[in-house]
């Protein structure tokens, strides 16, 4: 009897260690992290003399002469809409003017949930680590475990780079006129006529909540803009942004009842 209850008592820890394996990693990355903010511009500053630093320091002018060649158009951090400013800071990155480039909060939270096993994406990323990634031009998806490693520690080191960079307003202009929205449309102004066929400056705050929810996936939600996928990943950007604080309630139901594209068949 001591010996099946012992092998129970170690089946059970085997189930458990990863999750407390992962639990004690995301508390000592947080507990690292915390004290990264008054130093990541100087870390950035180092690692920014490596190759990928040309790269990173070059890519705003390497991006409006992209633009201008292929004619998605580029916009000044002045001209976004407020409106779409915070929308894609709530959504995808509700930290976004207070960390170092890297979330320890967002981070800690998706390795105990992806210790989990559900495969599911849990978050954790940032918009400097997406522009990272977008500058280094690294895919998502790698062909080993060990490949995805390398290359996510490739983009936390440019991240760091990012921040040392440029500053909030210049990384989250770059993000929003470099991301890929779907509907071959690159860049916040070429959506707003794929999705819209306006001005991005004549786009109400709906529509600006609308175009927020495709940087996720824009494949899935740009294939069929007023489908049931897009509209649920509509309505879920209301619902963050109302639990941000840039939405009161009667905004958030206002905005849930917009009924974006049937609206723009009829004109």
């Amino acid at each position: 009897m001591l010996v099946f209850r012992a092998m129970l008592g170690v089946n059970k820890l085997r189930r458990h260690l990863p999750k407390a394996a992962a639990a004690a990693a995301a508390l000592l990355m947080l507990a690292v992290a915390l004290f990264l903010p008054p130093v990541d511009r100087a870390v950035g500053g180092i690692l920014a003399l490596s190759a990928d630093g040309a790269t990173i320091a070059e890519y705003s002018h390497w991006l409006r002469q992209q633009a201008a060649r292929h004619h998605w158009g580029y916009v000044n951090y002045r001209d976004i809409p407020p409106c779409l400013k915070h929308a894609i800071i709530s959504v995808e990155d509700k930290r976004f003017l207070f960390h170092g480039g890297i979330d320890p909060f967002a981070l800690s939270r998706a390795l105990v949930e992806d210790a989990q096993n559900d495969h599911v994406d849990h978050g954790g990323s940032t918009i400097t680590l997406q522009l990272a990634r977008m500058i280094l031009q690294i895919p998502r998806r790698q062909p080993s475990a060990f490949a995805e490693l390398a290359s996510q520690l490739r983009v936390v080191r440019a991240a760091l780079m990012v921040e040392h960079d440029f500053d909030k307003q210049t990384i989250l202009e770059l993000y929003l006129n470099g991301v890929y929205l779907g509907r071959r449309a690159t860049g916040i102004m070429a959506a707003a006529q794929a999705y819209f066929d306006m001005p991005l400056a004549q786009l109400d705050q709906a529509q600006c909540v609308y175009m927020a929810g495709l940087p996720n996936d824009p494949a899935r939600f740009g294939a069929d803009p007023s489908g049931a996928r897009a509209m649920a990943r509509y309505r879920h950007v209301i619902a963050t942004m109302q639990r941000n604080g840039y939405l009161s309630k009667q905004q958030a139901v206002a905005l849930a009842d917009e009924q974006l594209f049937p609206r723009l068949s009829e004109q």
